[in-house]
């Protein structure tokens, strides 16, 4: 083999064939280090492009949830719209249903519930109701559950939320239930059915020896049979006069003058009011009405029946309707009811444009209920907001409710106890509904749409 010596730079460099200036490996790591660089600020450009939408997109993220959020607050004022009144109380504006607020105006105020501010941020919500798909109008809601829907807007995005809302109607668990004391008197007195039972969130005393079947409670003292003493509280629905004008077809005004519905919230006056002094005796439709200083009164077999009365001052009934013809009302009072010598009334209940828990409604007052000699056996709720004192042969299916609130006005009952007594018989069997809440509106559930 032939070696070639060449002399640079002073020294000599022995090659070999096939070896030359490309094997020169001097550079190599420049090249190398500068695409790497190229790699490496590629890289970088994507990641800050990536990282800047990602930016964007938790930004976009972060909005969308404050916005939902937002949507939230929107549900959860409607719901305290719906379970507590301005001054706190429950329940509030569902405790006669969803029907008003589903028609709108007054009864979903735009001010409560359309473009609301909240906190410093700007952001807003708007919630609207609408009826489900139960089967009625659009107004009238049929199973106790109506739509929220719940738009929330923050910096120009939104988000909305729909939520179903459910309204849980009371059935009592007693045939008599008061806030204050209650007197079952007299051995013919009977309260039976399933549900014939006696509770008051005061005292309750037996006397004459009443047949009770399922027992009486008292959170305070509780005498006779099968009584027990210091029981729990329970709730005791209020059932307020004014929120059942919606559903009346004649309004007895404290001023004499009577109006009939002649269309879903249109009440035209039919007869005006007679000015003077003194008590007016009614002729024609309205034959057998009287109005005076003591409010409104009735006589007789009235010609006006098959309807929903309300009253704004006290009722009296005088020896009204017969065994073969019982006056046949639904009755509502902004004061008391009274009813003396024989009471031969019904429980109307033929308005199918009625809800099942408006017809089983009877008798409401804002003060005391009493009935003397109540004749006629009917079914339905009986409630007043100070006591109630029912008497007479006749069988009631439902149950009473008194709140001993209004203690005020004793000219109807006096003192502040609610009794059953003269032989009236209270069946009940725990399966009648009234129009008011059981506790609250409950949500059943809601989607992000």
């Amino acid at each position: 083999m032939t070696r070639t010596y060449r002399f640079r730079n002073g020294y000599y460099r022995k090659t070999s064939a096939g070896s030359g200036y490309l094997s020169n490996q001097k550079g190599i790591a420049l090249v190398a280090g500068l695409a790497l660089m190229v790699v490496l600020t590629v890289l970088s450009l994507v990641a800050i492009k990536y990282a800047s939408v990602d930016i964007k997109r938790t930004k976009d993220y972060t909005k969308t949830r404050q916005a939902v959020h937002i949507a939230e607050a929107g549900i959860h004022r409607a719901l305290n719209y719906f379970n507590y009144d301005a001054s706190g109380d429950s329940p509030g504006e569902a405790n006669n249903g969803f029907d008003d607020e589903l028609v709108g105006g007054a009864d979903w105020p735009t001010g409560t519930f359309t473009s609301i501010g909240l906190g410093s941020g700007g952001g807003t919500y708007s919630v609207t109701i609408a009826d489900n798909a139960d089967g009625t109008a659009t107004t009238t809601d049929a199973d106790n559950t109506v739509v929220l829907t719940s738009t929330g807007t923050i910096s120009g995005v939104t988000a909305t939320l729909e939520a179903y809302i459910y309204r849980p109607q009371f059935k009592s668990e007693y045939a008599l239930l008061s806030e204050g004391d209650i007197d079952i008197n007299g051995n013919s007195t009977t309260i039976t059915g399933t549900s014939g039972a006696v509770h008051s969130n005061s005292d309750v005393t037996q006397t004459g020896n009443p047949t009770v079947d399922e027992g009486a409670s008292a959170t305070g003292s509780c005498g006779g049979s099968d009584c027990t003493a210091g029981a729990s509280e329970e709730f005791v629905p209020v059932l307020e006069p004014t929120d059942f004008l919606q559903y009346a077809d004649y309004v007895f005004r404290a001023d004499g003058s009577i109006d009939q519905q002649t269309s879903p919230g249109t009440f035209t006056e039919v007869e005006p009011a007679p000015g003077g002094g003194g008590t007016t005796a009614y002729t024609g439709t309205f034959n057998g009405f009287t109005h005076g200083p003591q409010g409104w009164g009735t006589s007789g077999t009235p010609n006006l029946e098959d309807a929903f009365f309300y009253f704004q001052e006290d009722f009296t009934g005088q020896s009204v309707g017969t065994s073969g013809n019982p006056w046949t009302i639904t009755l509502v009072a902004t004061g008391s009811i009274k009813w003396t010598g024989s009471a031969e009334i019904q429980n109307w209940a033929g308005d199918t444009d009625h809800t099942p828990d408006i017809q089983n409604l009877f008798l409401i007052a804002e003060n005391d209920i009493s009935i003397s000699g109540m004749d006629q056996d009917t079914t339905g709720v009986i409630a007043c907001k100070d006591q109630f004192d029912i008497s007479g042969g006749a069988n009631l299916t439902g149950y009473i409710i008194g709140n001993n609130l209004t203690t005020n006005d004793q000219t109807t009952v006096n003192g502040t106890e609610s009794s059953a007594k003269g032989g009236v018989t209270i069946t009940y069997n725990g399966d009648i509904v009234a129009p008011v809440l059981s506790n609250k509106v409950s949500l059943l559930s809601w989607q992000e749409t």
